[in-house]
């Protein structure tokens, strides 16, 4: 983009600058992960869909080539002048922003690499329009980047108004064997706070006129604040090198709760004494903490580096676990078990009398998506924990039901509707008064690891098959 055509771009669109509202903001909504939009529809009809183009990345040493968008992949929500926006990250290295009513794009910033997370949308304190509004937006180390000799920018700030990139961070090597970014980051205060693959969880100023100049690189880096580990030394002899955190964090009571690759959640917040709380949980966790109405995290764990199962673990912030619901040890993929997406619970939008506002769901890579109510315990049940050393209480189950095939990707519940993607489709159910879920509808073939997002009816969903879809009666 010219000079030019940005001041442009400006001038047509900072006179109404007061009507940007980020709706969707980050993964999951919000701090608290728990938010998917506000009403969904009851069919899947294809209404638009939008090529996101194809990239390469290097992998274990290998070049690999992706289409659309995978896990989490899910598109933010922007209001602006009364139409709504869609931020779309991509596996073409293109991060894009797309008109939501036809799926036309605004704009396209390349970051290098394929970017699998999911942005969030920041509105810094900048009185210029081109820096006051900002996507940060991770993604892989750079396609042409090695491992060991190269910097490894793999976070970004764009502008929302011009895809203009206005800094980048280099993540440096550490123990862990990944330069990436993958979690979504959160502003806490005036700080912005993300984890990175490397094992380190950074507080930072998102604002790009406080980023300083590499004279090395020529390339704009934002200040860190703080920066703290997200792995013990003793985990180096449990996980090796793969240490990296790729769970976004959730905020409670200004504390920021980080899942780790290392298998512990912490509690940090952006100060000398930083570091708040530390919980041993073991396995690999990816999935990202939604919290619930009783205020606890759930926490969805793999089966990797566990002698027990993988599964989901209701757990109070800085105290204990309260339930365990295991899932099934599946060979699926590099997966071995448990789960890889995120819970979700439904009391941010229940409106519906007749069911619970207690309600979660999650699916285990094996495909079975599970309906629980996460306040209540199945009588006289305990099961053996993740490390086989304790017993815990299990959830009430509700129903199950088994997918065509294997699922990395997050549900939405949102009401009485549940979406669910997996490897060769995706589902709308609906719970019914009896807590039973009905399918209403199911779009075959896309692969969708991708989270979707949905708003007014309309589900947005991004298909490894390089697709944007948008969805609805």
């Amino acid at each position: 983009m010219t000079p030019l055509t940005t001041l442009l771009l400006l001038a047509t669109t900072s006179i109404s600058l007061s009507q940007i509202t980020p709706l969707i903001k980050t993964y999951l909504g919000d701090k608290q992960r728990n938010y998917y939009g506000n009403s969904a529809p009851t069919k899947l009809n294809i209404k638009w869909k939008t090529h996101l183009g194809t990239g390469s990345t290097i992998v274990s040493g290998i070049k690999k080539t992706w289409s659309g968008a995978g896990w989490t992949g899910q598109p933010l929500i922007i209001k602006e002048n009364n139409q709504l926006f869609l931020i779309q990250p991509t596996l073409s290295h293109k991060l894009k922003k797309i008109r939501a009513k036809d799926g036309k794009i605004i704009w396209n910033s390349n970051l290098g690499d394929v970017i699998k997370g999911t942005p969030t949308f920041v509105t810094t304190s900048s009185k210029n329009p081109e820096h006051k509004y900002i996507i940060i937006a991770g993604s892989r180390r750079g396609a042409n980047a090695h491992f060991f000799k190269d910097p490894a920018y793999s976070l970004h700030a764009i502008s929302y108004l011009t895809g203009k990139k206005l800094w980048q961070h280099n993540s440096p090597r550490t123990y862990s064997n990944s330069r990436d970014v993958d979690a979504s980051g959160i502003m806490i205060g005036s700080k912005f706070c993300i984890p990175t693959e490397n094992g380190n969880l950074l507080f930072l100023n998102p604002n790009p006129e406080k980023a300083i100049l590499n004279p090395a690189t020529n390339i704009p880096e934002p200040h860190i604040h703080k920066q703290y580990p997200l792995f013990e030394t003793t985990d180096t002899q449990t996980h090796q090198h793969d240490l990296a955190c790729e769970s976004s964090p959730t905020v409670f009571k200004g504390i920021a709760y980080t899942a780790t690759g290392a298998g512990r959640i912490y509690g940090h917040k952006a100060g000398p004494f930083g570091s708040k709380w530390n919980f041993k949980i073991g396995g690999d966790i990816n999935a990202t903490m939604p919290l619930t109405n009783d205020n606890h995290l759930l926490v969805g764990i793999e089966k990797q580096s566990i002698p027990g199962q993988g599964g989901l673990i209701k757990i109070k912030p800085r105290g204990k676990i309260k339930w365990f619901y295991p899932l099934p040890n599946k060979k699926w993929y590099e997966w071995a078990g448990g789960m890889v997406g995120s819970p979700a619970v439904n009391h941010r939008t229940h409106n519906q009398s007749n069911i619970s506002k207690n309600l979660a769901c999650f699916t285990g890579i094996d495909g079975t998506l599970t309906l629980i109510n996460h306040k209540l315990l199945t009588p006289n049940k305990l099961v053996p924990g993740p490390n086989k050393i304790n017993l815990y209480p299990t959830p009430l189950t509700l129903d199950t039901k088994k997918l065509p095939s294997g699922s990395i990707s997050t549900p939405l519940f949102i009401n009485n509707k549940i979406i669910i993607g997996y490897d060769n489709g995706l589902d709308l159910y609906q719970v019914t008064p009896d807590h039973k879920l009905l399918l209403l509808d199911r779009l075959k073939g896309p692969m969708f690891d991708a989270t979707p997002v949905v708003w007014n009816n309309r589900i947005y969903a991004a298909s490894k098959n390089g697709y944007l879809y948008c969805l609805g009666n």
